[in-house]
């Protein structure tokens, strides 16, 4: 065999070697887990806010938003990610975020909106180092007995009829409100069950300012401290509770109803409630509700007897009452009667798994044995 022959020989067995199989390169998916946080402009006013975002044991996302300097969250009702484009819905605000995330995987820039207003949002990635702390004033310590160094008590305008409470931090403020107002918000209790009490306890309003003799942002229980304080010492108030039988609606678990929905503990916003309108209805979401509040919230509007809860429930819930017809127009102020509105939200309590049934039977009270209108400042 000549050489020019072999040579061409080489050159078609080395073309037919097989080549090693090279792994095939892949991009990694981009994560949209983390801690994200951005600031929505309204105009005349903005809100920071956190996002944050986790994958769960099953692997689906789930997650929420914090408004951080107002100490309120909610968890979103449904997360979906498709590279690049992210979706954030909250069915009870009707609140939704749509975005994209960045190429470097660090920012998501799309829109915020709520009803029927879209604002812009740039969420971005934080750290540890980064992340935004709350300005609310740092709660009061858990095991603090406080009371109010200061307190200033004078009687309400002529046309503040109804009460209204305000605290923030270390202060507390009512208007429009009674000594009777003060009683029941310290032992949770309703009007029926003051005992005793002389007529001005309900007919005398007060405006009311007062500051903690300890800083800090003061617990509903630490707050029913100081006002039983204020009360023992300015309105020299002498009380004790027991026991009366009252017809009532005891309030149950329906075996066949839905099951309360557990709120999610990392971002529900404790004993919120927010209002829709739909279609002529009004539909009532409470958001982290437990159920003195749950009861409360009923009794404000079902007056003619005592709700005593035998549910069994602990812990805090979320909960849907839809207000439907004619009936829903007085919480709207714009007619119904408060008797109508208040047997449609025990029918709306029904449609979400209560029960409800009529008995007489014992409901802590508080007798009055003394009490004088307040001393001077």
């Amino acid at each position: 065999m000549n050489r020019t022959l072999l040579s061409a020989l080489s050159v078609i067995v080395i073309a037919f070697i097989p080549l090693r199989a090279q792994p095939p390169t892949s991009t990694p998916a981009p994560s949209i887990t983390g801690t994200w946080q951005g600031t929505i402009n309204y105009g005349l006013r903005s809100n920071r806010i956190v996002v944050i975002l986790k994958n769960g044991p099953d692997g689906s996302l789930h997650g929420g938003l914090k408004y951080i300097d107002d100490d309120f969250g909610l968890a979103f009702t449904s997360i979906t990610f498709t590279a690049p484009d992210l979706a954030l819905i909250q069915d009870m605000t009707g609140m939704a975020f749509h975005g994209q995330l960045s190429a470097d995987g660090r920012s998501i820039a799309g829109a915020f909106t709520q009803g029927k207003q879209s604002y812009p949002l740039t969420l971005s990635l934080a750290t540890p180092d980064t992340l935004w702390k709350s300005q609310r004033p740092a709660a009061m310590a858990a095991d603090a007995d406080p009371a109010f160094e200061v307190a200033a008590i004078k009687p309400a305008l002529p046309n503040e009829i109804h009460p209204s409470f305000n605290r923030s931090g270390p202060e507390f403020h009512a208007t429009g409100t009674s000594a009777a107002e003060l009683i029941k918000i310290v032992y949770q209790v309703r009007g029926r069950q003051l005992i005793d009490m002389p007529p001005w306890l309900e007919d005398t309003k007060f405006d009311i300012t007062a500051k903690s003799n300890i800083p800090g942002s003061a617990s509903e229980d630490q707050m029913r401290i100081m006002i039983k304080k204020l009360l023992a010492e300015r309105f020299h108030l002498v009380c004790h509770t027991g026991t009366q039988d009252f017809p009532a609606l005891v309030m149950t678990l329906d075996p066949k109803g839905p099951t309360p929905t557990p709120s999610d503990p990392d971002f529900n916003a404790h004993n919120a409630m927010f209002y829709q309108e739909t279609g002529g209805d009004i539909v009532l979401h409470l958001s982290g509700a437990d159920m003195p509040f749950f009861l409360k919230t009923l009794m404000d509007r079902y007056r003619d007897k005592q709700i005593v809860d035998q549910t069994g429930l602990t812990g805090a819930f979320d909960i849907m009452l839809r207000i439907s017809g004619g009936a829903s127009k007085t919480e709207t102020g714009s007619g119904g009667t408060n008797d109508e509105i208040g047997v449609a939200y025990l029918a709306a309590a029904e449609h979400a798994g209560f029960k409800f049934t009529s008995k007489k039977v014992p409901v802590p009270v508080v007798i009055i044995d003394h009490i004088d209108p307040p001393t001077p400042n």
